[in-house]
């Protein structure tokens, strides 16, 4: 009978937090558009086109949502301007693509290249 009520009681507990866990992504959710379309915010644009296509030719699931795959890639490059290490910023590509260690090298590696170029000084 014990055992019955602590996998009871842990039960309820998990679906407690799955609750308050959907309230805040419901709280969130009209937010997202705004801070989606912000999010390569002061970075120059990037070569949008030939990272898709980089990403495609790496695995086609990852741009399966191209819009969300730019905005992983400018997430990225914000990782390092905002000073992130590039093991940071590798967790970073893994977490956001969902994708094992080795791709998200890669990712990070395309997304560096196409995305976060830094504009030409006026000088030169």
């Amino acid at each position: 009978m014990g055992a019955r009520l602590v996998v009871t009681g842990t039960v309820l507990v998990a679906l407690a937090g799955l609750g308050s866990l959907s309230a805040c992504s419901d709280d969130e959710t009209p937010k997202t558009p705004a801070a989606v379309e912000d999010t390569a915010g002061d970075l120059p644009k990037g070569d949008e086109a030939t990272y898709l296509k980089a990403l495609r030719a790496l695995d086609a699931n990852l741009v399966a949502d191209e819009k969300t795959a730019v905005d992983n890639g400018y997430n990225l490059c914000r990782d390092a301007v905002n000073g992130m290490t590039v093991a940071e910023q590798l967790n970073d590509a893994i977490n956001l693509f969902q994708v094992d260690a080795t791709k998200g090298q890669r990712i990070l590696a395309i997304a560096t290249t196409n995305l976060c170029q830094t504009p030409a000084s006026a000088g030169s």
